[in-house]
């Protein structure tokens, strides 16, 4: 069996890989962050990645090496584009740099060759998370953090054209702590997010107080058209810390006549979040009237949103290769990606609209629709139950580890009904989904329905891919996303499960899904 090794020598820019049989073997490979580095890396293990088995078919995942936090979403000249961090050299997580692909659909991704690189010349090793925006005279730039002397600042970053490359000008840092005004933040303060609102530009971004009881978003506005000078505006939002520890990669959109503040938080479970608000422009203020979790699965992190021309809001988020179910097991979990080249990939993009209650409503792009093939469909069906053990129902004609399954079910006379996907021929093993009224139970993910009443159904559209299933309850009221452990796919059946008395389905409509690739 071939294998692959990777060993850190004592300076922190050399390391050797080693390939045994037919694979390439490359001695002392620099891994300083230059696009000629990165790309021999990527291309030195394209091969083997391709071999992957497990590998999502639809979903976008990196050329190769550690992927992680999404960037700089951005609509520009008919193309969606998306960045993210980047470390090419190992599928463990390191020094960034900003990889790039972009899309015509937000499904089909083209990965573009690596150009969006560390200053090394201006004492920069890494690329940190920030976003992306088009100025007033028409520049695309790039705003993010990155760490010198163990304090972050913020980076501007001038794009090409197709925005394939970057420069960076002397006048960097555009932002630091030290800058007049600013208060005595935590130093590890990052994620600027960069926006227009009523012809101004603004900045926000990730902060804390160690000494307060409060999270605070705090608001920039720019003092010149190129974005290269900034003040400090006051506190845009807090939060309890009680309840979350932080707000990191924060961005606030405007969704509809209302604004949409949306952020990630690392504890006490790794969860995004959403507020529906209004947005003051004379006191810069946001004040939320609803509040909810965007994905319940700690597997759905560090959002990222991408705004179109015709004022569509779409979602895109981070899958990690590893559980981290609070801070002090940061990453002890053994790895759940399947290759030791690669980690990570990004969830099914979503379309964004709030509906008539005031809640956010989560949709997976309309492209998908164009990857189904060999339809199957399960009518009405009664859901019995003989004995007290929990029952299941092998869909013999639909099986596939790349599917999308919408369908209907009513509880009834059951505790609980679902279904478990990825089983074996007896219904056995894979990912569960329990629904029990009020509560859906994915994977041990509890999703709490408090607006169900005895008697409704449930509806839910299901995206299995390899190893990662998402689920889209209601409509997209609720959405959970995981990541199966490999040891636990040990099939590629269906099975209609309950227990304690009759359920029903109402209809099963499945269709097998093609590869992007």
């Amino acid at each position: 069996m071939s294998f692959f090794r990777l060993i850190k020598l004592k300076t922190p820019w050399i390391c050797i890989i080693f390939f045994c049989l037919d694979h390439p073997l490359i001695l002392a490979q620099s891994w300083k962050l230059t696009p000629e580095n990165i790309s021999m890396a990527l291309e030195a293990q394209a091969a083997r990645i391709s071999q992957d088995s497990l590998r999502p078919g639809f979903h976008l995942t990196p050329p190769a090496g550690g992927m992680g936090d999404p960037n700089g979403g951005i609509y520009h000249n008919g193309w969606y584009h998306i960045f993210y961090g980047l470390q090419p050299f190992s599928s463990a997580l390191g020094g960034w740099y900003w990889a790039h692909a972009r899309s015509r659909d937000l499904l089909r991704w083209e990965h573009m060759k690596p150009g969006l690189t560390p200053a090394f010349e201006l004492g920069l090793n890494h690329v940190g998370s920030g976003s992306t925006i088009i100025s007033e005279k028409g520049e695309p730039l790039a705003f993010y953090s990155t760490s010198e002397n163990d304090s972050m600042k913020f980076w501007r970053a001038v794009f090409n054209g197709d925005l394939t490359e970057w420069r960076h000008d002397s006048i960097n840092p555009v932002l630091t702590l030290d800058f007049p005004g600013v208060p005595g933040f935590d130093v590890f303060w990052r994620d600027p997010f960069v926006f227009t609102a009523g012809g101004r530009t603004f900045l926000i971004a990730c902060a804390d107080f160690f000494d307060r009881n409060y999270v605070p978003v705090p608001i920039f506005e720019a003092v010149n058209t190129e974005l290269t000078s900034w003040e400090y505006k006051g506190i845009l939002f807090t939060y309890p810390k009680h309840k979350l520890r932080n707000l990191e990669v924060p961005e606030l959109r405007p969704l509809g006549d209302q604004w949409l503040f949306l952020a990630s938080s690392d504890a006490p479970v790794d969860r995004t979040y959403y507020f529906i608000g209004d947005f003051d422009l004379k006191k810069l203020k946001f004040t939320p009237h609803t509040e909810g979790i965007l994905d319940y699965s700690g597997h759905y992190y560090a959002q990222e949103t991408i705004l179109n021309d015709k004022g569509d809001l779409f979602l895109m988020a981070w899958i990690p290769g590893w559980d981290r179910p609070w801070m002090p097991n940061f990453r002890n979990a053994d790895l759940k990606n399947s290759s030791e080249l690669w980690n990570g990939c990004f969830a099914i993009p979503r379309r964004l609209t709030i509906d008539s209650e005031g809640s956010l409503i989560q949709q997976p792009v309309d492209a998908l629709k164009e990857l189904r093939i060999d339809h199957q469909a399960v009518g009405n069906m009664d859901l019995a139950v003989y004995n007290p053990m929990a029952e299941f129902d092998v869909l013999k004609d639909i099986r596939g580890d790349q599917l999308e399954i919408n369908l209907e079910m009513v509880l009834d006379a059951a505790s609980f009904c679902g279904l478990n996907v990825l089983c074996d021929k007896e219904g056995k093993g894979g990912l569960y989904i329990m629904w029990s009224g009020n509560e859906m139970n994915v994977d041990g993910i509890k999703v709490p329905m408090e607006d169900w009443e005895p008697g409704q159904p449930v509806q839910m559209r299901i995206f299995i891919d390899q190893q990662i299933v998402e689920i889209f309850v209601n409509g997209g009221q609720y959405c959970v996303t995981r990541k199966v452990k490999v040891e636990n796919i040990i099939g590629d059946y269906i099975a209609l499960t309950r227990l304690g008395g009759h359920a029903k389905l109402n209809f099963l409509d499945a269709w097998k899904l093609k590869s992007i690739h």
